[in-house]
Formats: C-alpha cells, structure tokens, sequence
C-alpha cells in the first residue's frame, strides 16, 4: 500500500465537471494498492498501521513556541482528510517512455480495500474524512500548505507483522 499524503489549505475532487468531496485545512492522501498487498490486505496489521501513520503524522504547526514546527497530527489540529483512491503509485517506468501498471493492484478487490481504507480512516478520525470515486476520472484540486508532500508505503513500514520497522543508524 501506498500513500503519497499533502498537507492543504483546502482540497477538492470533481467528477464530470461536479464537486463530489471537498475539505478546508488539512490532508490530501492519494491511496494505492498494489498487486502484493493482496485482497486480504485489509486483515494485515499494516493495513491497520497505515490508518495510524496517517492520522498520526505530526506535520501540523501548534500554537506558540511550536508555530513553525510539525507538532500536531492531523488528530491533534482538528483537521480535515481527503482520500482518493490512485493505482498510478505503482507506476513502473524504467522500460520504454509508457509506464507500466502490473504492480498496481486488481480492481477487482482494490475498489472494495480503498473503500474500506475510507471507513477505517473515518471510523478513527476526529475530523471529517472524504473519498474521491474509485474507478473514475477525476480532477483533483489543491492548494498544498508548506509545501508538504510525504511519501508513505506499507512495505517500508511493516515488514515485521505489522510492527514499525526499527529505524536505520
């Protein structure tokens, strides 16, 4: 699973020209899975692990002392998060000029593992949560706050089970 998640003043999705999800402040995450996750992914512990990372990402400035700084999750500022589903973070482009998407996972399961992604996202966020179409063609708007754009991917995170995976020295 990937997530490429951007931190918004304000973000919106369209679909045939209508508004379908649109948040203020907060987190824009743009939500792949791929081919290896599998369509049990949503039983692993790093399905559950991506859920917490997100929320849990302290990108947010606090008040104060801490205005300039990442200290507050999207939990802890009371923000807002956009989902949207996008199997193009399995691109493949190191043959030829068209990439390849075969590391990108089935719709046939994906469609069903991003909505439940949405529900769990929304079942433990404070804020509201959103969702973009899967399967459709959508025009994604946002004004990235920071610039903040953070690259999240499960296999990186949760080789152990689901455990974080310790640090490198």
């Amino acid at each position: 699973m990937r997530i490429l998640v951007q931190r918004v003043r304000e973000a919106s999705v369209s679909v045939d020209g209508r508004v379908v999800a649109a948040i203020s402040r907060g987190l824009l995450a743009l939500v792949g899975f791929g081919r290896d996750d599998g369509p049990d992914f949503h039983q692993s512990p790093a399905f559950a692990g991506m859920v917490r990372k997100l929320l849990d990402l302290r990108i947010f400035p606090g008040q104060g002392d801490a205005a300039r700084k990442f200290h507050c999750s999207l939990q802890d500022f009371g923000g807002q998060a956009l989902l949207v589903p996008q199997f193009t973070l399995y691109a493949d482009c190191r043959k030829g000029r068209r990439p390849s998407f075969t590391d990108a996972g089935d719709p046939a399961w994906a469609a069903a593992m991003f909505e439940r992604f949405v529900r769990h996202v929304d079942e433990s966020c404070h804020g509201s949560v959103s969702s973009g179409i899967f399967g459709a063609e959508m025009e994604v708007r946002l004004c990235n706050w920071g610039p903040v754009t953070i690259w999240l991917d499960s296999t990186r995170f949760f080789h152990n089970g689901g455990t974080p995976d310790p640090v490198p020295s």
